[in-house]
């Protein structure tokens, strides 16, 4: 719970900076590419999140590595999560920076589960449907979760609807346990 209010803390500081220099797209491409080097190379990452390290090596790497491959903010907001030891929190920021720059854009990610694959036309049918009841442009995301026996359960942002068999059976089991018998 803390790893989420720190990286969404950092991540909104990020964004707000980006905002204020017009530099949205900019920073994400960058952030993401960061992530990916990060992950690839955990020594890196390693070294960066070592307390036996010097803070002051870990700056200059970063200033050796960065000053002229990425934007001065975002050399500037590494730095500052090196000296405040969030370095750490880099890939949960990035996540939580993608959030935000959809949110800014309009556009909202519907995480779909079903039993079983669905074809295109479905998806570009239930796409169309939820762009019509939020407002906003939507981006699917399916998953396959035999588990849920049939139906499907759409999860966007905070909001699930969820209409699997197996929400269904459990639903009677809760209802069928609640009757009382005389």
């Amino acid at each position: 719970m803390k790893e989420a209010r720190v990286a969404h803390r950092y991540a909104h500081a990020l964004f707000s900076v980006a905002l204020a220099r017009d530099m949205v797209d900019i920073m994400a491409s960058e952030l993401f590419q960061l992530k990916s080097f990060s992950e690839k190379d955990r020594k890196f990452t390693s070294f960066l999140e070592a307390p036996q390290v010097l803070t002051e090596h870990k700056l200059d790497l970063i200033k050796r590595l960065f000053t002229t491959r990425l934007s001065q903010p975002l050399v500037s907001f590494l730095l500052l999560l090196v000296e405040k030891s969030r370095i750490d929190f880099l890939s949960e920021i990035a996540d939580e920076y993608e959030e935000l720059l959809e949110y800014h854009k309009g556009i909202i990610k519907a995480r779909i589960t079903t039993a079983v694959a669905v074809d295109d036309d479905f998806k570009q049918l239930l796409k169309a449907k939820l762009e019509r009841l939020s407002g906003k442009q939507i981006e699917v995301i399916h998953k396959i979760d035999k588990s849920i026996i049939g139906g499907i359960i759409v999860q966007l942002n905070y909001k699930i609807i969820d209409r699997s068999v197996r929400h269904e059976l459990n639903s009677l089991k809760h209802d069928l346990l609640a009757l009382k018998v005389y």
